[in-house]
């Protein structure tokens, strides 16, 4: 069971080194980022081109930015993590600190689907279903 919490800990690691391609190789090839709802650019990203893009273009905004995962939780074939990001905006050079969660899905050893939500809560509520 905490394979799945070492890939998504191994998919954060990349991405906090800017190694997307690594980041990338970690996810199926039609993977899917669902970013939090209250993001100006919420909607699902389909596929590493389109993730790759979205995270080039959020990345660009920052001129720092690490994230942390707290407390991971496997579920089955999921993954639910919170996580709290440190940063720095690239034009306002204002410090930022967030948190929100994270749902992973994974199937044979890969990431298929991530979604965000605001609160843990959110997040398993999500996990449990309907």
């Amino acid at each position: 069971m905490q394979q799945g919490v070492e890939l998504v800990r191994g998919i954060i690691q990349a991405l906090n080194r800017g190694d997307l391609d690594a980041m990338l190789g970690h996810m199926h090839p039609d993977f899917e980022w669902t970013p939090l709802e209250t993001s100006p650019v919420a909607r699902v990203y389909r596929g590493r081109a389109q993730v790759r893009r979205y995270v080039e273009d959020w990345l660009g905004t920052f001129e720092s930015l690490r994230l942390e995962l707290e407390d991971p939780t496997q579920v089955a074939d999921r993954v639910v993590v919170e996580v709290r990001g440190h940063g720095r905006g690239r034009a306002s050079g204002v410090e930022l600190e967030t948190r929100f969660c994270q749902v992973w899905t994974l199937r044979e050893g890969t990431a298929v689907a991530m979604e965000e939500h605001a609160t843990r809560e959110q997040a398993l509520a999500n996990v449990a279903g309907p």
